[in-house]
């Protein structure tokens, strides 16, 4: 075999070549990571539920399965657009919950259809006296850079910001701002709202990322080498007899 390599391509593709591969190995280790913190999500959301916690404590809790108990506060119920359940539009419904010890927690109940965005259209949803309920913990997430915000004048609510909900029904300094809720379905035929299911969705889509760029890195050897060939300068022996 004779091997002549060109200057400039092979100062172009090294490089090029090793960034594929780093950032094909670089995906690898985030699926390792993700698949860890999935299990660790599943596991919290699957345990046995704990009383809310206090701000200070929740970082760490993304998921934690909790056990409330308190009153529902209707008067200062939400109703969040653009939320769909299998494949039909309609709202979730945000309420705040005013717990044993004072604090209150606003909770996504879960969804209802069009027709059942305002309470007056579904009172068996406007339980009174004290209930409990379980739910996921949800650290306060930012806005997505295309989601509208929210206009509490005009009674449109794109996402769960607790300081523009407590801020609009004047709840007070005993709202917990570090975390919300989301209420979990019970077994059996579905009651609006009809809550969450325990199911932790992180996309966890490295695998192919990774032989994404692990293909292109196979892709520019085959560039590199068939340019060499047709270019003269690289040569396999014709074999003897």
């Amino acid at each position: 075999m004779s091997f002549r390599p060109s200057l400039w391509m092979t100062v172009f593709a090294i490089p090029a070549l090793l960034a594929l591969i780093y950032l094909g190995t670089w995906q690898i280790m985030r699926m390792h990571w993700k698949e860890a913190l999935i299990e660790n999500f599943t596991n919290r959301a699957t345990a046995e539920a704990i009383a809310p916690p206090q701000a200070q404590d929740a970082q760490d809790l993304q998921y934690q399965r909790l056990a409330i108990t308190g009153v529902w506060m209707h008067h200062a119920e939400v109703q969040l657009i653009g939320r769909t359940f299998e494949g039909t539009a309609g709202y979730h419904v945000v309420t705040p919950m005013r717990l044993t010890d004072g604090r209150i927690l606003l909770l996504n109940r879960g969804w209802v259809a069009q027709d059942y965005r305002r309470p007056e259209s579904r009172p068996s949803t406007l339980d009174a006296g004290e209930v409990t309920v379980e739910a996921i913990l949800r650290l306060q997430r930012q806005k997505g850079y295309f989601v509208p915000d929210n206009n509490p004048q005009q009674d449109d609510w794109f996402t769960l910001n607790i300081g523009d909900i407590t801020a609009h029904h004047d709840l007070g300094d005993q709202v917990i701002t570090a975390y919300s809720g989301d209420v979990l379905r019970k077994p059996g035929a579905y009651v609006l709202p009809i809550g969450a299911a325990v199911e932790i969705d992180i996309p966890n889509d490295h695998w192919q990322y990774a032989l994404t760029w692990y293909g292109i890195a196979m892709g520019l050897i085959g560039v590199y080498l068939t340019w060499h060939v047709q270019a003269g300068r690289l040569r396999f022996a014709a074999k003897k007899d």
